[in-house]
């Protein structure tokens, strides 16, 4: 199917430019002969830095091949970090180079929200509704979380859950040293934990200072996602005020975290504090399957996945979709939207996602278990408090420069400010 696009306007994207120079490199897919029928699909597809290794090197092998013929998905191998490759998005959409296809395209709401309402992406819907699974294979609640009120589906995320959940991961030969077989299930057992890794010397938490303080975050919002009214705060998006108990609660519990961490933690971003895990400089991790990757399967059987305190995952599907940008030949264009949809066929084909790793395994065991879903605050707050008031002003905090009250208060502001300019 066929679709008109118009020509691509440029939009300055939000948050800036962002130079950041990646290395190419290529994990040598199968050669698969190329015929001149063939419609060549541009992509850029990024590498692990810490392994070598990419998630999508036999996703680009079993395209190929399933379509020789008729396409040909060409991808530039791009050594990044996750976060410099999100940079690198923005930096392309300002320069209006953007691939034709996009990983990560829903991590960022107001980014997003710019490519959406500039025309820089291709609606997939009818696509979807002309697919004889495609739709099937969405679970309701991922489209509809994935649906704009005109009806439009710019977001293709996985179709299914078993991919997208992030709770714990942990060292299980770390945990076990200090006495503890399996991962606390309790938040005073949590605490006891830390304590035992603490005394063994071992660093129990690895925490990162910069951005939208993912990590740590991930953590303080289970914690309080655990009472009723946490519950209500957290489902809230785009709150109006920060000045409530829950968001005491949580900034307290976050400056407490800080003291199970590496010293240096506020002066490092993610992708150092993840190096750091890997080295086995610290026990546990709050993060999602979408992290396997960094970690390298070589590395899966040293480590398990468990959920938070309390029986909490946390899921976003938003984060695992890709999308279809705008501008394109009718060819190149349809071309992409059938990767999209080949990636939702093999997802449906791999509910299982077992390799057998105790890793894997484990992932899989507390997916399966009684469990409660907690949204992500990534996409429920302003993305200026995260990515900008939290940089500024969260060292003052940890280190007791800024007291929870009056952290709270300038949060308030900044959002009135955001609010006034919408």
């Amino acid at each position: 199917m066929a679709m008109n696009k118009g020509k691509r306007a440029k939009i300055l994207a939000m948050g800036g430019l962002f130079f950041c120079c990646g290395c190419s490199h290529s994990p040598e897919p199968e050669l698969i002969p190329q015929t001149e029928t063939e419609v060549v699909i541009p992509v850029t597809f990024r590498v692990e830095p810490l392994t070598n290794q990419s998630d999508n090197e036999q996703f680009v092998k079993d395209f190929n091949q399933e379509f020789a013929g008729e396409y040909r998905m060409e991808p530039n191998w791009l050594i990044e970090s996750t976060s410099g490759y999100r940079n690198k998005l923005k930096q392309w959409n300002v320069l209006d180079q953007l691939p034709v296809l996009i990983t990560d395209a829903g991590f960022d709401y107001d980014f997003y929200r710019v490519l959406a309402e500039n025309d820089r992406l291709v609606d997939l819907k009818p696509w979807m509704e002309a697919s004889d699974f495609w739709l099937d294979a969405m679970n309701p609640d991922i489209l509809a979380g994935c649906t704009e009120p005109d009806g439009r589906v710019y977001l293709s995320p996985l179709g299914n859950n078993v991919h997208t959940y992030a709770g714990i991961i942990y060292r299980e030969d770390l945990l076990a040293s200090a006495g503890y077989e399996e991962f606390p299930q309790t938040w005073e057992e949590f605490w006891d934990c830390l304590d035992a890794l603490k005394q063994d010397g071992i660093t129990p938490l690895a925490l990162h200072g910069s951005g939208s303080y993912w990590v740590p975050m991930l953590l303080a919002t289970a914690y309080i996602y655990g009472d009723a009214e946490g519950k209500e705060f957290l489902d809230k998006r785009l709150p109006d005020s920060y000045q409530n108990e829950e968001m005491r609660e949580l900034m307290e519990f976050l400056r407490r975290l800080y003291g199970y961490t590496f010293p240096d933690a506020l002066e490092l971003d993610y992708d150092q504090t993840a190096a750091r895990l890997i080295d086995g400089q610290a026990a546990l991790i709050a993060n999602g399957r979408w992290m396997f990757e960094t970690i390298g399967e070589e590395n899966y059987e040293k480590y398990r996945f468990a959920p938070f305190p309390g029986g909490i995952l946390m899921n976003s599907p938003q984060m695992s979709a890709w999308a279809v940008t705008s501008g394109y030949s009718d060819e190149v264009t349809e071309g992409a939207v059938r990767a999209l949809e080949f990636r939702i066929r093999c997802a449906q084909d791999t509910k299982d996602v077992s390799d057998g790793s105790a890793l894997m395994d484990s992932y899989i065991a507390a997916t399966e278990m009684d469990y409660r879903v907690m949204p992500n605050f990534q996409l429920q707050w302003e993305q200026e408090i995260q990515n900008e008031f939290f940089t500024e002003y969260m060292p003052g905090f940890l280190a007791g420069e800024i007291q929870t009250d009056e952290f709270l208060k300038m949060m308030d502001e900044r959002v009135e400010e955001i609010q006034s300019k919408k």
